[in-house]
């Protein structure tokens, strides 16, 4: 699958909703509410397409989606994963379009495009600037009755396919919960299997198989099409009754109907892995989409489970110290819904203790029942949360379709504001009685498996308008940017500052990112309680790291939102207790850790690029040693080097007056005191050796980043039990100022950024050579104060890593020694002046924009500047970048995975 979601309802509420349903055969349209914030037109043409159009003037954009009522429970036995697979097949060709035509015409036309299969259906979804929306249509139309399945593409995909079933089975948590499912469901429930299917089932579907299958479910009475953005409901009918209006309507489902889940528990199990930290997994079967329990269910596991506020983290991982982590929920699907739990074991706990601890908060919860107060405020984080999420078209139009096709209505979107209203507390404790009990659950255990040695056409220029920033520098040198934004009752405010690793010594390593991570567990009004329990009151969030703070709230708790963000960017207290709480959560994270692949290539890659005594070649979470060694006044200090004025840019966006803005932010952090010491960064040069040679060989075992040696030129590291190669082939980049960013951004879009499979590394490595589901490279997103990295990536079998480096190395030989195509270089020219509007759709992107704009001094007019830019590039200057920076000699390999397995290629390897 192109990637793999599932979104929960999304809910419109606390303000007024117009739902305007139009029907093509001419029922009567309900009459509209007064003075509407959303508009809903439904239609349902003669062969039983369903469309749904909600017009958003603003963001000129247009978010296309297709829903199929197809999943994996639709498969047949002996076929599991053919719904997902044939989504995959949607992208290689249909009667008006060859194979890799779908992403060429995305890219041309500035937009993206993806897809996802879950039990319950098929989404395809396209987002394309307002222009050019009838290329959707076109494709969506083309291929839900004319699409190939040419057989060599067919061969090629499947073991895409496979690679992507590789990348779960590298994850022992992936593997929890595949099994988790397989013990709730038994052997013959629709759900019963992963929707990626069973290796061998894979292996052995046919493109016959594939094509009946194909025939059964693409039609247009089985689908839903949502569009929502810049587009009125009268155009979008016209373009899609003359896209879709002529496609015969199919036969009718026969789909599998909901039944009631025979479960007979309790089951519990575990799961070996080379893991060192265990976790926990447990799920109890309960109502299926639709469900009147559902609404209390998904209000029981936010007190339960979500949050610091929640009952679970302040008893289990606060009080008793028995998890680093724990979190529960409520998923419902359309057959069957299962609320879930997971915990991560502390260090020297047992594991009854955990369970014991869970199931006594449980029973608390079936006794005594839940507070008013917690009531109220999980409903508050309900609404808002829904509300924010309104600012993206692309989550509006995926609730919608949701809805209508898990729930076979999308008014269940509109509606499920009132029914969590209406949830009471004697709801809650009934659900947790009905459903939360120990023999109805099934309980799996990830642990450590000890070892046996324990030693289309081109979209029309357009050049955006200025922004409109509003700059102020407060007299203690705080930097204040406003950009008013008006129509969803939303405000968003970001903090920066500089800090990070770059000033870490050795023995400081994972301080920046230690200390960040507790800006919110106290302050000087408030603790860390009494800041969860504001934001869930008034329905906000908050988001710290190393790097700042942000906060995003209603328009009306705007003053709440910024005193709580000065509180956390100003006043934080780092009380001892919260001090080791962070420190068992960051070890068990560093231990976790040490079962992902990536972790290991991605540090090897860094003390190789930057040197091992280098902080920006160190890990940035810091090792057991160093984090074991921090101590409060070491936290204290470094957020008094970092944390301060002179150090801090503030972007607030949203639904407000900029005036009124600044001066309330001038009140919050007016009295911010500078200090008298300038604050210096480190200034660094990094250059790489002429040539690298050699290799260094690893055991994950025993892998310590800080003895890479940076002059090799091959770094592996085993890990044996892997069924994947991750492949990191890395050189030093560029800073952000560097002149040839633009020319190395158009380059990166030809050589491996491009939407889907049009840049030359995924339309080789994985579309043409089915080496691998995932490929890219760049040298462009990495850079920033520092220089970055280029960064060729894949992940692949051991016996394909050598091919795959061959054909990488020729891939970028060719990009530095032959000029690109016109229409490659038009196609990305194309693509990133027009998908830029994408980064300009929500409050907090606009605000992540106009910090880098202040901290890169990029300059008000950006937007106008940056689509100049692009369209200076030429074949030349890409040429020229690639001969400059991309050095194959100077480039080091790391590999991790098992190693051991790699094989090399023939004396004279066949080419592509």
């Amino acid at each position: 699958m192109r990637t793999n979601l599932f979104l929960k309802s999304f809910i419109f509420t606390a303000i007024a909703v117009l739902v305007a349903v139009s029907y093509s055969q001419g029922q009567e349209v309900p009459p509209k509410p007064e003075q509407p914030a959303l508009e809903v037109h439904e239609h349902v043409l003669g062969n039983g397409l369903r469309l749904l159009v909600v017009p958003r003037p603003g963001v000129p954009l247009v978010s296309t989606y297709v829903w199929y009522k197809v999943g994996s429970m639709d498969e047949k036995p002996g076929q599991t994963g053919m719904a997902h697979f044939l989504e995959h097949m949607m992208f290689k060709g249909s009667r008006n379009y060859k194979v890799g035509d779908v992403d060429k015409v995305t890219q041309r036309n500035g937009g993206s495009n993806n897809a996802f299969t879950s039990n319950d259906y098929t989404a395809y979804y396209f987002e394309l600037p307002k222009s050019r929306y009838k290329e959707a249509l076109k494709i969506e139309a083309d291929r839900m009755r004319h699409l190939t399945l040419d057989l060599t593409e067919f061969d090629s995909e499947k073991k895409v396919v496979q690679s992507e079933s590789d990348i779960s089975a590298d994850d022992p948590s992936s593997q929890l919960w595949e099994k988790l499912g397989q013990a709730l469901y038994g052997s013959t429930h629709p759900y019963s299997h992963p929707v990626l299917g069973h290796p061998q089932d894979v292996e052995d579907i046919s493109r016959r198989d594939m094509r009946l299958f194909y025939d059964a479910h693409y039609h247009p009475n089985h689908a839903t099409m949502v569009m929502v953005g810049d587009i009125t409901d009268e155009e979008a009918l016209g373009a899609v009754k003359g896209h879709f209006g002529n496609i015969p309507r199919g036969p009718d489902l026969n789909r599998p109907e909901p039944t009631e889940v025979v479960f007979n528990g309790p089951v519990e199990f575990e799961v070996k892995n080379q893991v060192d930290v265990i976790e926990l997994g447990r799920q109890y079967p309960t109502a299926r989409s639709g469900h009147a329990d559902v609404p209390a269910l998904d209000v029981l596991g936010m007190i339960l489970g979500s949050g610091v506020t929640s009952r679970l983290y302040r008893s289990v991982v606060e009080d008793k110290r028995l998890a680093t982590g724990i979190s529960c929920g409520n998923y419902d699907q359309r057959l069957g819904g299962t609320f879930w739990l997971w915990a991560q074991l502390a260090p020297d706990k047992s594991r009854e203790e955990l369970i014991e601890a869970i199931e006594l908060e449980i029973q608390q919860v079936i006794d005594s029942g839940v507070t008013a107060d917690e009531l109220d405020r999980t409903k508050n984080r309900f609404i808002s949360d829904r509300i924010f999420s309104q600012e993206s078209a692309s989550s509006l139009a995926q609730s919608l379709g949701s809805s209508q096709t898990v729930y076979d209505s999308w008014k269940y979107t509109l509606e499920y504001p009132d029914l969590i209203r209406g949830v009471t507390a004697q709801d809650v404790r009934r659900v947790a009685a009905a459903y939360l009990y120990p023999k109805n659950s099934a309980t799996g255990w990830l642990v450590p498996k000890l070892s046996e040695d324990s030693s289309g056409e081109s979209i029309a220029d357009a050049r955006p308008e200025p922004l409109g920033i509003k700059r102020v520098v407060l007299p203690n040198g705080l930097t204040v940017l406003l950009l008013e934004r008006r129509g969803l009752p939303v405000v968003s405010v970001q903090a920066a500052v500089r800090a990070g690793k770059s000033g870490e010594s050795a023995a400081e390593n994972g301080l920046s990112s230690f200390t960040g991570a507790l800006l919110d567990v106290g302050t000087r009004d408030f603790t860390k309680q009494q800041i969860a329990e504001t934001l869930e009151t008034i329905g906000g969030e908050l988001g710290v790291s190393d790097g700042g703070a942000s906060v995003k709230v209603l328009t009306e708790h705007t003053d709440t939102g910024l005193n709580l963000l000065s509180q956390v960017m100003q006043y934080p207290t780092f009380p001892d207790a919260e001090i080791e709480l962070a420190r068992d959560q960051t070890l068990a994270g560093l231990e976790a850790s040490r079962n992902e692949t990536g972790w290991f290539a991605r540090n090897a890659a860094a003390a190789a690029l930057y040197g091992a005594d280098n902080p920006l070649g160190r890990p940035s979470d810091g090792s057991v040693k160093t984090v074991n060694s921090f101590s409060r006044k070491q936290v204290v200090d470094w957020h008094s080097r970092y944390f301060r004025p002179d150090n801090c840019i503030v972007a607030a966006v949203g639904d407000f007056d900029s005036d009124a803005m600044l001066k309330r932010i001038s009140e919050k952090f007016g009295s911010w005191k500078k200090p008298s010491t300038p604050l210096k960064f480190p200034e660094f040069d990094f250059k790489r050796p002429a040539k690298l040679e050699g290799e260094q060989v690893f055991s994950f075992t025993n892998f310590d980043p800080s003895k890479v040696d940076s002059t090799r030129k091959r770094i592996l590291i085993d890990h044996p039990e892997k069924d994947q190669v991750v492949v990191r082939l890395q050189t030093i980049g560029i800073r952000r100022d560097n002149p040839d960013y633009y020319p190395l951004l158009v380059m990166d879009n030809i050589l491996g950024t491009s939407p889907g499979f049009t840049d030359r590394f995924s339309g080789t490595l994985r579309d043409k050579m089915g080496l691998a589901y995932s490929t890219y490279a760049n040298i462009s997103a990495g850079s920033g104060i520092y220089q970055g990295s280029f960064l060729g990536y894949i992940g692949t079998r051991a016996e394909n890593v050598e091919l795959a480096l061959q054909t990488m190395y020729r891939l970028i030989e060719e990009i530095r020694t032959e000029p690109v195509s016109d229409d490659e270089i038009n196609a990305a020219r194309d693509y990133l002046k027009g998908s830029f509007v994408f980064d300009l759709e929500t409050t907090g992107q606009l605000g992540s924009l106009l910090i880098n704009i202040e901290r890169y001094q990029l300059g008000a007019d950006y937007l106008v500047k940056y689509a100049d830019a692009i369209s200076a590039v030429t074949k030349e200057d890409i040429t020229r970048v690639a001969k400059k920076y991309l050095v194959p000699e100077q480039m080091v390999e790391v590999l991790a995975g098992p190693v051991t397995k790699i094989t090399p290629l023939p004396d004279t390897p066949e080419g592509d």
